[in-house]
């Protein structure tokens, strides 16, 4: 039973895949229908028609037989052939034939695609020659009205044109001979063509129209304004010549008969229409005159520089010289005073080394001046150099004077970090004074010589003539570091036989009753007495911690209580 329903099942559906598969097709059939008949309707009669108003005679008539056919192909044949495949098409599906049928249909769309193209071609072409001929009628006619007003302001002001106007002329008037063959062609039917013709109109007329307005002021420009402004160079050039000034170097008649050439080439150019080349020509030409204007300028402002600054540096190397013979005369104080290295003596001699020969390049730039034959940039940039090597060399003077004085200044510090460490161990000596310490233990009393001995080093390195600043230091940074260390020996040591002390004297209410106490005590006492402090110290807090745990809190805290007191 269920397997007969399944295949009932499976035959209802494939009878509904069936039904909705084919009324598709049919759907499609329908499309491709609609799109054949509208393709039948586009207006391609109608453009054709456009075309008849045109003078029918050469390309346009040969174009418009072409479209005809054309059209009359795909009306005739074309479209009558899809007709037909469509009509297979339903054929084939009455008879369950979907392959064949679906592979037509495609073919059916195909077809028509082509076609659609082809129409859309033709309807574009008859546009494109409707569309020509309509502009190029209006465009003609702004072109001849360009053309008669360059004619005019040749005619007018022909002398501004200068031997250009002769070219010109020859130009416009090639220009007015295609007027006649756009005539031609458009009577002829050539559309296209003469459309060619107002396009290579339009292009010369506007070169010529451009070349036009360019010519008088590049002619004005070669004729006036450029030779006027090389004359004006050349009579700058004669008169600063005159004024006493070298300026062989800048070859200045040959550069200013370069630039007269220039121009002549420039005139040539522009007599042969040459316009863009000549306008290139004049920037470059208006350039290079700016660039000679200022070649002369700077040789002015040179000699400026040159009147002012030798007297400044003339006075810069006779007060450098007078401050270095200072130097030489505190370098050798200082040298029997203190101990200068090799570098510091090698530094002072190049600074002199140096001086000798700035003031040997100054008397020859001088020199120079007074026999005047160097440019005086030439000469500018040499005192530029000197006074560069003047400033760095005063630095070198003023580093090495700083540095002398810095030595001074050293030995002073040197002097008071002494005093300071006096200071200090004297201090510490006082505090053990002050505490009636029964005497002193072995290690301290050698630290206290050892402290001794390294302030005495530095009295003595102090003393020492010339003075060795390096070893001062050295032997300062080790007595720093004894004295420092002695004092907090003594500080540590007060404290620990303060302390001791204070400890046994707590303990001694033990002594009776705890023997154990008592050796303890004594012990502690033994040790006291022999001057080892830390040692007495740790035997009596044994002892009594023994008997008494924080006992040792409570004597440190009594005894911290004193000596705020006192301070």
């Amino acid at each position: 039973m269920g397997m007969a329903w399944i295949v009932l099942l499976l035959g209802a559906g494939a009878i509904i895949y069936n039904h909705v598969y084919r009324k598709r097709m049919y759907r499609e059939i329908d499309r491709l229908e609609e799109w054949k008949i509208n393709l039948m309707n586009r207006p391609v009669p109608d453009e054709l028609a456009k075309v008849k108003q045109l003078n029918m005679t050469g390309e346009t008539e040969q174009l418009f037989e072409r479209w005809r056919q054309q059209w009359d192909d795909i009306v005739a044949v074309k479209l009558p052939n899809v007709e037909e495949q469509l009509f297979d098409a339903e054929r084939l599906l009455d008879k369950y034939r979907y392959r064949q049928a679906r592979r037509l249909l495609g073919q059916i769309a195909d077809g028509l695609r082509r076609l659609e193209e082809e129409v859309h071609e033709i309807i574009h072409e008859v546009n494109e020659l409707i569309g020509s001929e309509e502009q190029s009628r209006a465009e003609i006619e702004e072109l001849r009205a360009a053309h008669r007003e360059a004619k005019k302001a040749l005619l007018a002001y022909r002398y501004t044109f200068g031997s250009a106007a002769d070219l010109l002329d020859v130009r416009l008037t090639e220009a007015e001979k295609q007027f006649q063959r756009f005539a031609e062609l458009t009577e002829a039917g050539n559309y296209l063509a003469a459309r060619d013709v107002v396009l290579t109109l339009k292009e010369e007329l506007g070169r010529l129209t451009a070349m036009m307005e360019d010519i008088p002021k590049l002619l004005g420009e070669c004729q006036t304004s450029l030779p006027a402004q090389l004359a004006e160079l050349a009579d700058g050039y004669r008169e600063m010549e005159e004024r006493g000034y070298i300026l062989d170097h800048l070859h200045m008649e040959r550069t200013l008969q370069e630039k007269r050439e220039k121009i002549e080439q420039c005139l040539a150019m522009i007599h042969e229409l040459r316009i863009e080349e000549a306008k290139q020509i004049v920037a470059e030409l208006k350039e290079e005159i700016d660039a000679l204007y200022d070649l002369l300028e700077n040789e002015v402002l040179a000699h400026q520089y040159v009147q002012t600054e030798m007297p400044r540096l003339s006075g810069m190397l006779q007060e450098l010289a007078a401050e270095a013979k200072e130097t030489e005369a505190e370098a050798l104080f200082v040298q029997q005073s203190y101990h200068l290295a090799p570098s510091d003596l090698e530094k002072y001699r190049s600074i002199e080394k140096q001086l000798h020969q700035l003031q040997k390049r100054f008397f020859l730039i001088q020199d120079r001046v007074a026999e005047a034959k160097t440019a005086y940039s030439l000469l500018k940039e040499e005192l530029e150099q000197l006074v560069s090597q003047i400033d760095l060399m005063k630095e070198e003077h003023e580093q090495f004077r700083t540095m002398l004085q810095t030595l001074r200044k050293d030995e002073l510090i040197a002097r008071e970090k002494l005093d300071g460490m006096r200071k200090t161990l004297a201090e510490a000596l006082r505090l053990v004074q002050k505490s009636r310490l029964p005497g002193l233990p072995e290690p301290y009393a050698l630290e206290l010589a050892e402290a001794r001995r390294s302030l005495q080093a530095v009295a003595a390195r102090l003393e020492e003539k010339p003075l060795d600043m390096p070893a001062v230091d050295q032997a300062l940074e080790e007595a720093k570091a004894a004295v420092e260390r002695l004092y907090e020996r003594t500080v540590e040591m007060i404290e620990q036989a303060t302390l001791a002390e204070r400890t046994i004297q707590y303990g001694n209410r033990y002594r009776r009753r705890y023997p154990a106490v008592r050796k303890g005590l004594e012990e502690a006492e033994f040790l006291f007495r022999h001057y080892d402090y830390e040692e007495a110290l740790r035997q009596a807090v044994a002892a009594v911690e023994e008997v008494e745990p924080g006992a040792f809190d409570r004597v440190q805290k009594l005894w911290q209580e004193d000596n705020s007191r006192e301070q």
